[in-house]
């Protein structure tokens, strides 16, 4: 390599970080997503027509169409994992209870935030022992959830209630937003699956000054890490013809992997995880309009596993679904990385697809599997 003539990558297309940061680093765990929901209302509304929410607190932007035009929802999820005060010791140490899921692993050691019921902030950290003079066996064993605790550095259980922290609050990872040495590469924490709800909001934000034949519904739904709840109500709330999931893969490209799904290709297509089986006519109408605009892509099948889509297809009388992947590195822990070019030509593609569907390309989708 000539280090003289060598330079990194420029950073590709056009991203507003500081959104993004706003996502990510905004706390909202599954059941508590109420903060989160009023950023995402905050990056939403100058392009929605309405917005509205479910009695679960999922948000729905809404940007019309022509009168009897299609429905298209965009859906990504905005909670995040975390944990809640499960018990408190007489110390004052802080046992977990998890929501979502975790290994205990990259657990040990690491900032939480635990949100008061009157939306005070305190930071802490879970435990872990020094290995000096730990036994092998002992050391080379991953804790147990139930080991683990938070220190938030108070001498007694009076001082933590006297601070209103009781039983139920939200713990939430801490960490901060980064842009790595390329700058394509993002790091933050719970991109799973804040990059999917702000592709959802960008998507409608692109389409500002845009006429559509479909209406739009630009959909950051709750609680999915504990069972893709706010999914189904959102959309039988929206009762849309055409849905389209934006969720989080497990990148394979690190070392040890089989280097499948990459940071950096361009749109991620999933032909079907646990929870669905992607609808065959719209992944084929978003292969050929990818190619059709010169978006790279690859496609994903993933054994176990699921995202909103596996409850939003089953809604009504069905809904034509697809969901679309963001891969990340290190996803349900406190830092991931993803890559800029992903997250900008999923917004490149559905944004182009929203402009296009009209009653005769849902037809035509609605006759695929006739």
């Amino acid at each position: 390599m000539d280090k003289n003539n060598f330079k990194l990558e420029e950073a590709y297309g056009d991203v507003n970080l500081s959104m993004l940061a706003d996502f990510t680093l905004t706390n909202g765990i599954s059941g508590h997503e109420r903060e989160i929901a009023e950023v995402y209302r905050n990056w939403t509304e100058d392009a929605a027509d309405d917005i509205s929410y479910d009695n679960l607190g999922s948000i729905i932007a809404h940007k019309e169409g022509v009168a009897n035009g299609p429905k298209i929802m965009f859906a990504g999820h905005i909670d995040e994992i975390g944990f809640l005060v499960k018990s408190i010791d007489a110390n004052g140490f802080i046992r977990l209870h998890p929501v979502g899921g975790w290994w205990p692993h990259v657990l040990l050691s690491q900032p939480v935030t635990v949100t008061t019921r009157k939306g005070a902030a305190y930071v802490g950290v879970i435990g872990s022992k020094a290995p000096h003079g730990m036994p092998v066996a002992v050391r080379n064993k991953v804790m147990e959830l139930k080991d683990l605790y938070v220190d938030m550095g108070v001498n007694s259980k009076e001082e933590l209630e006297y601070l209103g922290v009781q039983v139920g609050d939200a713990i939430t990872p801490k960490a901060d937003f980064h842009v790595l040495a390329n700058p394509n590469y993002l790091m933050s924490k719970a991109w799973d699956n804040r990059i999917g709800a702000a592709i959802s909001a960008e998507v409608i934000r692109q389409l500002k000054e845009e006429k559509t034949d479909a209406h739009i519904y630009s959909v950051g739904t709750v609680q999915e890490e504990v069972g893709l709840r706010g999914a189904k109500t959102a959309a039988q709330k929206i009762n849309p013809d055409i849905a389209v999931t934006i969720d989080t893969t497990i990148a394979q490209d690190t070392p040890g992997e089989d280097n499948r799904i990459k940071l950096g290709v361009g749109v991620t297509l999933e032909v079907m995880d646990a929870s669905y089986i992607g609808h065959k006519g719209l992944l084929y109408y978003l292969q050929d309009l990818s190619d059709e605009l010169g978006i790279d892509y690859q496609f994903e099948l993933l054994a176990a596993g699921g995202t909103d889509s596996g409850e939003i297809h089953k809604v009504h009388d069905g809904v034509i679904t697809l969901s679309i992947s963001i891969p990340t590195r290190y996803i349900h822990s406190h830092y991931g990385i993803i890559h800029r070019k992903d997250y900008v030509d999923t917004v490149k593609l559905l944004t182009e697809f929203s402009k296009r569907v009209n009653a005769s390309v849902l037809e035509d989708l609605q006759n695929y599997k006739r």
